[in-house]
């Protein structure tokens, strides 16, 4: 008799437990309209977070702590990879609210080798950290991966059927001792650029050492790693004097020719297939503070968490990394940046907002994932943002006119005459920007004014009336 009534508890319990609901998700604060036009916005779709108080129950939580290390995003879905449940979770973009999962198939991050007897075969596990990292390539082939903590690992990556969730096999590098053997190997995530059924590049940072490793698939067939050695010698950059990359290192192929590199250790750095260090944060310093999402603070990256993404609206390009770590402020903050133009140079770099304006929270995240991924339709990106422990959530980012301001001739006229720009009547205001969009001449209460050089500008200006007009004019 007891141990039916201890058994029905058990059952209650199990029904109670599996039936916790997480809490609604909430939305961040408003956001400032950017740009000379306010044709920048950014608006929070929805948040869960340690910081807004639904990110702190077992049900609001995307996974056990500790087990989601990774997440990437496929048609508006967002998948996390379980190593406790070894699933993929579904959270639907729009909604946050989680999806039926993906059980992947028992055989994955498996091998078959020899007992130690040599007697008969049996399964082992690879790696030493199954289920560690997910990514999405180009061609929208979904793969997870796992961690090895040294060269005798066995490093893995599959790309999954979301449908029934089988997997195949697309690296199983067993003999990177043989291969390497005065590198001591740690590797925590990968990064992909392409297809990996045809033409693809794999890429996994060492977080024990200023190396990253590469493997090419061409026409469907996989190559041997090779070891790239990354400059830490050459003064000057902010990875001058680093012996490893830090912690958990993520590592982002863009094609065959540049990936970034970004650790616990350093900032997001673009690095070429030589290792030789091309751009980052070293040649804009200043671009590491923010002083446009709080008027009256100055925001501050630092090092601590891992993720970037580039992105393209129109003819614009814009870049999406991890900001602070949980310690810094606000904690684990994501920020979005503009480059100037094509070439996306860190130079150009244009801070846009620090978001959540509040962080996600100072929990501790030891495997550093502060990961965003971009989906791109029209003029308007959906960034998805995932910080381990702390939580996750979309944003709408919309750029309005093509990132361009509207010519319009009406109510006033700009005329060109020599070095003078002479306006049709006296306007309230006139502000003067160049072909980038940046504010470089701002007047009032003027009927002309003097050109700031020769080139292209764009002119706005508001009438006695409070109409506004906007013209491009070129001054030879």
């Amino acid at each position: 008799m007891k141990k039916q009534v201890l058994f029905g508890i058990a059952l209650l319990c199990s029904a109670f437990l599996g039936n916790v609901r997480a809490a609604n998700p909430l939305q961040d604060t408003t956001y400032n309209a950017m740009g000379p036009n306010g044709e920048y916005t950014l608006t929070n779709k929805w948040l869960y977070s340690v910081t807004l108080g639904n990110y702190v129950a077992a049900g609001d939580k995307i996974g056990t702590s500790g087990f989601v290390r990774g997440m990437a995003v496929k048609d508006g879905k967002m998948l996390f990879i379980d190593r406790e449940k070894k699933q993929i979770t579904v959270v639907n973009g729009e909604t946050g609210l989680k999806e039926d999962p993906i059980i992947l198939a028992s055989n994955i991050f498996t091998y078959i080798g020899r007992n130690k007897a040599d007697t008969a075969d049996s399964i082992y596990v690879a790696g030493t950290l199954p289920y560690n990292d997910i990514k999405v390539d180009n061609a929208g082939n979904v793969l997870i991966g796992n961690c090895i903590t040294s060269s005798a690992g066995r490093f893995q990556v599959w790309k999954i059927n979301l449908t029934d969730g089988s997997g195949t096999l697309i690296i199983d590098q067993a003999n990177l001792a043989t291969l390497f053997p005065a590198s001591t190997i740690r590797f925590d995530a990968f990064g992909v650029w392409g297809d990996v059924n045809t033409n693809a590049i794999i890429m996994a940072s060492n977080a024990s050492a200023m190396e990253a490793y590469k493997w090419t698939i061409t026409n469907g067939v996989l190559s041997d790693p090779v070891m790239i050695e990354i400059d830490n010698v050459t003064e000057g950059t902010y990875l001058t004097g680093l012996p490893n990359p830090g912690s958990a290192p993520q590592i982002f192929p863009l094609d065959d020719n540049y990936f970034y590199l970004d650790g616990n250790a350093t900032y997001p750095t673009l690095i070429d297939k030589d290792g030789n260090v091309i751009d980052g944060f070293y040649n804009n310093p200043s671009a590491l503070k923010d002083s446009t999402t709080m008027k009256d603070k100055i925001l501050t990256m630092n090092q601590g968490h891992n993720g970037i993404a580039e992105f393209q609206v129109g003819d614009e390009y814009f870049v999406v990394m991890a900001a602070t770590n949980t310690a810094g402020t606000p904690p684990s903050s994501f920020r979005l940046f503009k480059f100037a133009d094509a070439n996306k140079a860190f130079s150009g770099l244009d801070c846009l907002w620090t978001f959540p304006m509040k962080g996600m929270g100072g929990s501790s995240n030891a495997y550093r994932t502060g990961m965003p991924a971009v989906e791109v339709s029209g003029n308007t990106a959906k960034i998805y943002v995932y910080t381990g422990e702390n939580g996750y959530g979309m944003y709408e980012f919309r750029v309005t006119q093509s990132g361009k301001p509207e010519i319009s001739l009406q109510p006033v006229t700009v005329s060109v005459n020599g070095n003078t720009l002479k306006l049709s009547e006296t306007v309230a205001n006139l502000s003067i920007y160049n072909i980038t969009g940046q504010l470089i001449g701002k007047f009032a209460n003027v009927s002309s004014v003097e050109a700031p050089g020769k080139g292209i500008f764009v002119v706005k200006a508001t009438t006695l009336h409070g109409e506004t007009a906007i013209q491009k004019v070129i001054v030879k």
